[in-house]
C-alpha cells in the first residue's frame, strides 16, 4: 500500500514498499507544487502520482531517482530541518538569503547539474549586488552625500552576507547527500568565501565614565537598559527578556535564562538565549542592585494603579506606560541618546564590547570574562577581543624596561674600591 505524507505547506512526500526485497525497501519521491495551487489539488496529483509509481513498480520497470531542482530541495530541508531545530530568527534569516540571492539565480536548476564554475559565479553576482535596507518606507535613513566622493559607487553586500550565503547553501547540500536526496554537495570544489573579521568598536574607561555622567538625566528604564549592557555585558535580547524574578536580591546577581526575540508577522515573543553558555548567573555591583531595585519600586506602582495585567512577566525594561518594549526600542533609543551626548556611531551592542574589554584590560582571566559574555569557551572571547590586551603588552614591555633598568644599574655601579676611596 503506498503512503502520501504532507511534508511542508506545498510539499509531498510519496512512497511505496518494493514487495521483492527483504526488509524495508522503500521507493520516495518528493513532489512540490505552487503556492497558489489549492491544497485539495496538491493532493489529487500526489494520488495520481502515487497510483503511477505503483504501476510503475507493478510492471517491474526500474523505477530512477527523481532528480530534485534546488527550489525543491530548499523546501524539503526548510520543513524538514530548519523549522524543527533552528530558532525562528535562524530560519527567518535562512528563507531571507535564500529567496534573494540563491533561488532567483539557480532556483529551477536540477542540483545534479550545477557545476563548480555555475556556483562560483553566483558567488561572485551575490558579491557584486548592492546592499538594501529593510527599513519601512519613510523610516529610512538617509547618510549625507560626501562632497569629497562626488562619485562615489554604492554600498555592496558585506563579505560577511557573503559568506553567510555560501554557508546556507552548504548547510543545505550537506543534509540532501545525508537524506540521499542528492549524490554529492557540488559546493565542495568551491572555495568558501573570505570575510574579515569586523573590527569591534568599544569605549576606553574615560568614555565609559563620560557615558555614565550623561546618562543619569535620562528615565529609569533607559538606564537600566544601558547599564545592563555596559555593566553585566547582557545581549540586546537578554536585556529585554530579563524579568524581576531574574534578580538575586541576597546574592547580588541575576540569572539569565531567556531573551526577546523578533521575527516578522510573528512579532516579539520569549525564547532561549541565543546558547546554553548563554544562560549564566552574573554578579552585580551595588550600583546596578540600587537601580533595579528603584525599577522594582516602580513595577509595583505600575501594578498597584494599572494592575498586574500591564506586565504580567514583570520585564525590566518597559515603556513609560510600564509595558514591555519592542524587542529593538532600547537600541533605538541609544542611537538617538549617543548622538546627542558626542558619541555618535557608537551602538547599543558597543556597550556589550565595552564590557569585556575593560574586563580583559584590567586583567581578568578570558574564562571569568566567558561565562560573564555567555560565550562557548575562552578562545571565542580572546579572539574577540584581542584589542583589550594592548594594555597588558604594554605593561609587558614596561616590566621588561625594568630588566633592562636593573642590568643598567649593575653595570654602573661603583668597584669595591671606588666605595672605600681608594686610588
Amino acid at each position: 500500500m503506498g503512503t502520501i505524507e504532507k511534508r511542508g505547506k506545498n510539499s509531498w512526500r510519496i512512497g511505496e514498499r518494493l514487495p521483492s526485497y527483504k526488509g524495508r525497501k522503500w521507493i520516495r519521491r518528493t513532489l512540490t507544487y505552487p503556492a497558489t495551487m489549492p491544497q485539495a489539488e496538491q493532493h489529487r496529483a500526489a494520488e495520481l502520482e502515487l497510483a503511477r509509481l505503483m504501476v510503475e513498480l507493478a510492471d517491474g520497470e526500474p523505477v530512477p531517482e527523481r532528480e530534485v531542482t534546488v527550489r525543491e530541495l530548499a523546501d524539503i530541508w526548510l520543513h524538514t530541518h530548519v523549522e524543527e531545530y533552528c530558532k525562528p530568527t535562524t530560519e527567518t534569516t535562512y528563507r531571507a538569503l535564500l529567496n534573494v540571492h540563491i533561488l532567483p539565480v539557480i532556483g529551477d536548476t536540477l542540483v545534479s547539474e550545477l557545476t563548480p564554475l555555475d556556483l562560483q559565479r553566483l558567488v561572485n553576482t551575490i558579491r557584486a549586488t548592492e546592499k538594501r535596507t529593510t527599513a519601512k518606507p519613510g523610516r529610512q535613513r538617509k547618510r549625507p552625500a560626501n562632497p569629497a566622493r562626488p562619485d562615489a559607487q554604492p554600498a555592496l553586500l558585506s563579505d560577511k552576507t557573503v559568506r553567510h550565503c555560501y554557508d546556507v547553501m552548504n548547510y543545505m547540500f550537506n543534509k540532501g547527500v545525508k537524506w540521499k536526496i542528492i549524490k554529492h554537495n557540488p559546493l565542495d570544489d568551491v572555495d568558501r568565501p573570505r570575510a574579515r573579521r569586523r573590527k569591534i568598536k568599544s569605549l576606553d574607561d574615560e568614555q565609559a565614565v563620560e557615558l555614565l555622567r550623561k546618562l543619569s538625566g535620562e528615565s529609569l528604564s533607559f538606564r537600566c537598559a544601558v547599564l545592563l549592557a555596559l555593566l553585566c555585558g547582557l545581549r540586546l535580547s537578554e536585556v529585554g527578556g530579563l524579568r524581576l524574578s531574574d534578580v538575586d536580591w541576597k546574592n547580588c546577581s541575576i540569572n539569565v535564562t531567556q531573551a526577546l526575540h523578533y521575527v516578522p508577522g510573528r512579532g516579539s515573543y520569549m525564547d532561549t538565549t541565543k546558547s546554553e553558555a548563554g544562560e549564566r548567573v552574573i554578579s552585580l555591583p551595588a550600583g546596578m542592585m540600587a537601580l533595579l531595585d528603584a525599577a522594582r519600586k516602580e513595577h509595583e506602582e505600575f501594578a498597584f494603579f494599572f494592575g498586574d495585567e500591564i506586565n504580567p512577566q514583570g520585564i525590566i525594561v518597559t515603556g513609560q506606560d510600564g509595558q514591555p518594549l519592542h524587542h529593538d526600542t532600547p537600541s533605538k533609543q541609544f542611537r538617538r541618546f549617543a548622538d546627542r551626548n558626542g558619541f555618535e556611531g557608537v551602538r547599543f551592542h558597543d556597550l556589550r564590547h565595552t564590557h569585556a574589554s575593560i574586563l580583559l584590560a584590567n586583567n581578568l582571566d578570558a574564562v571569568a570574562v566567558a561565562a560573564r559574555m555567555g560565550h562557548e569557551s575562552p578562545e571565542t572571547t580572546l579572539r574577540n577581543y584581542a584589542h583589550a590586551l594592548q594594555r597588558r603588552d604594554r605593561e609587558s614591555a614596561a616590566a621588561m624596561q625594568q630588566l633592562l633598568d636593573r642590568a643598567a644599574q649593575k653595570e654602573n655601579a661603583p668597584t669595591d674600591g671606588d666605595k672605600f676611596g681608594d686610588t
